[in-house]
């Protein structure tokens, strides 16, 4: 059983969010547990296939009588109700290398790795940490590009509705109580939330964020190790200096959605959702022409990151540049129609 000890004050700062990249992982562990439902799958498969996301392959491949593992980094932690895809992904493909390197070590060695029963695809064990992050960020987001973000819209209704039905029930009888309906393997009992499972952990957290998910079937819990990874000193990753990481990110818990959410219409699409707010707000931003620097003034970003957003904009199709004497112009091709 895991015990996560958080008393009052750490229950007053727990909170509900929605992540798009963490539902993205939830959506490919279906899959390889043989969950996903039918419409997804050949949409999933093509993707794999024809985008060569080999890393993710690689990590999906479920070996007979073996538990899973995903590392913990694949599933950042949203810093706000709903979660920005670009910023979830800019956080998978910059995840220290410590981190990195500590994540894929927990599966192949300690007891993780015995309850798994299963090691780590060479690909991933040998390939450069960064190369490692980077890359499975490149693959999620074309997982998400093109197979979850066009069901977003009925996937966030569903655990919104889900959200709203728990914070009713806290409204009415506690948090006690609602924590008690969010799985039959989770309660809350003497300061502290238990998911009944195969792993023994007691740990004290500041704070837990509740994530609820339609694709998973039982409960599961994103929690840094009680060990400490061996972080270094400085950002050059040298073997001097090295000192115990306090860095501990705040644990998650993963809850299944009910499998249907009666009178709950599906969103129309949100640009955010399916291009990433940060996107979305620039797009917004040259719906007259403007320049990178315009843009990168009225928005309060660097220029570099402007520039990186509408080169990918521009490739989309979604905006248009022109040169004007020394200037270059990006507008929205959408403003246009």
């Amino acid at each position: 059983m895991i015990r996560i000890q958080l008393g009052a004050d750490g229950l007053a700062r727990s909170r509900f969010a929605l992540s798009p990249v963490s539902e993205t992982v939830n959506m490919l562990l279906a899959a390889a547990n043989g969950d996903l439902p039918a419409p997804l799958r050949p949409r999933l498969r093509e993707t794999i296939a024809a985008r060569r996301l080999d890393l993710l392959a690689a990590l999906l491949n479920v070996e007979a009588d073996a538990g899973h593992y995903i590392p913990d980094f694949l599933t950042p932690q949203p810093t706000r109700y709903e979660g920005d895809t670009a910023e979830e992904l800019h956080t998978v493909a910059t995840t220290p290398t410590w981190r990195v390197a500590g994540e894929l070590a927990v599966a192949v060695e300690g007891e993780l790795a015995k309850t798994v029963g299963r090691t780590l695809p060479r690909k991933l064990t040998e390939t450069d940490e960064r190369e490692t992050s980077e890359r499975l960020a490149k693959e999620l987001e074309q997982v998400w590009l093109h197979v979850l973000a066009p069901e977003w819209p009925r996937v966030r209704a569903r655990m919104e509705a889900d959200v709203d039905e728990r914070l009713r029930i806290l409204g009415k009888h506690g948090f006690a109580a609602a924590i008690d309906t969010l799985s039959p393997k989770i309660d809350w009992h003497d300061g502290s939330v238990r998911v009944r499972g195969r792993f023994k952990v007691d740990v004290p957290e500041p704070a837990l964020v509740f994530l609820p998910s339609v694709f998973i079937t039982r409960a599961a819990t994103v929690i840094d190790p009680v060990v400490r990874y061996q972080q270094p000193a400085d950002d050059n990753n040298t073997d001097a200096g090295r000192r115990p990481n306090h860095d501990r990110r705040a644990a998650m818990l993963f809850y299944p959605v009910a499998r249907s959410t009666p009178g709950t219409p599906p969103e129309p699409p949100r640009p955010g959702e399916l291009i990433g707010w940060t996107r979305a707000q620039i797009l917004a931003a040259v719906a007259a022409p403007a320049t990178t620097g315009e843009v990168a003034g009225r928005l309060r970003l660097s220029p570099s990151t402007v520039s990186y957003h509408l080169q990918i904009l521009h490739r989309a199709g979604l905006v248009r540049r022109t040169r004007e004497v020394r200037s270059v112009l990006y507008q929205s091709t959408r403003a246009e129609e």
